[in-house]
């Protein structure tokens, strides 16, 4: 069950970027798209871990948030500086 909630808002944050970046009429970097799904599912395991979640969860959380401090980093290199 608790997969089930992390995916779906992996796909949710993936469409919201890929929306954002269409209705702007801009490139949708998939890169991009993946490194803030990866982001957001770290964030939703974290959340469902805090709540009673299973070990499994607690497991994929801390793999995906281990690698997206470095991922997070490299989205920005090379892109306009505000």
């Amino acid at each position: 069950m608790e997969l089930l909630v992390v995916g779906i808002v992996l796909l949710a944050a993936v469409a919201l970027y890929v929306m954002e970046r269409w209705s702007k009429g801009e490139e949708i970097v998939v890169a991009d798209a993946g490194k803030i799904g990866i982001a957001a599912s770290a964030l939703t395991g974290g959340i469902l871990f805090a709540v009673g979640g299973s070990e499994e969860i607690v497991t994929m959380a801390s793999e995906a948030s281990s690698t997206v401090v470095d991922v997070a980093q490299d989205m920005f290199v090379g892109k306009p500086a505000f």
